[in-house]
């Protein structure tokens, strides 16, 4: 048992910055990215959440600068051909909002999408730990009788997991 991080496992190719050590699959675990990809994991349906709230934010500034731009002025403009408006600041400080949204938005549906990703390469153990324990927030006892093994197995298992799909989610990051 090397820092409590074994997994016995036959085909080590698949778990890309691990070491096997007399037949035990060792992880070379950052704490850090393990910590970040852990508190999504268990954010999952939050973030989700903000997703929908996001969308519904959008909407409703879209509405408002619509009907801003509805209201028609006539604007008198000067010899320079330089006018402002406040209908016009209006919607162009709407515009800006609506984008910043939007680009928080997809930000979000992109980390959603590799945790998808992520998760579409766990062997069905591996998928039933985390969505247990992390989506459904389940104590360890409660996934351990579900997986039909101890507490402590599910524990070595979610962490070796969770570490295995860190670089698939922050692969970008690694590179950079």
């Amino acid at each position: 048992n090397i820092n409590g991080n074994l997994y016995s496992f036959s085909n080590a190719a698949t778990y890309p910055n691990y070491t096997i050590k007399d037949g035990w699959l060792s992880m070379n675990e950052d704490k850090d990215l393990y910590k970040k990809t852990d508190g999504v994991l268990f954010n999952y349906k939050l973030i989700k959440a903000e997703i929908y709230n996001l969308e519904l934010d959008i909407e409703e500034l879209e509405e408002e600068r619509d009907g801003i731009k509805a209201i028609s002025y006539d604007e008198k403009s000067s010899p320079t051909h330089k006018f402002s408006s406040s209908v016009e600041n209006e919607v162009i400080k709407k515009e800006k909002e609506i984008n910043k949204l939007l680009k928080e938005k997809r930000s979000k549906e992109r980390l959603i999408t590799k945790i998808d990703n992520a998760l579409d390469t766990l062997e069905s153990e591996e998928k039933e730990i985390i969505r247990l324990r992390c989506f459904e927030r389940k104590p360890w006892n409660i996934v351990g009788m579900v997986i039909n093994k101890d507490a402590d197995y599910c524990g070595k298992i979610k962490r070796i997991t969770v570490n295995k799909i860190s670089d698939l989610i922050w692969m970008r990051r690694k590179i950079t």
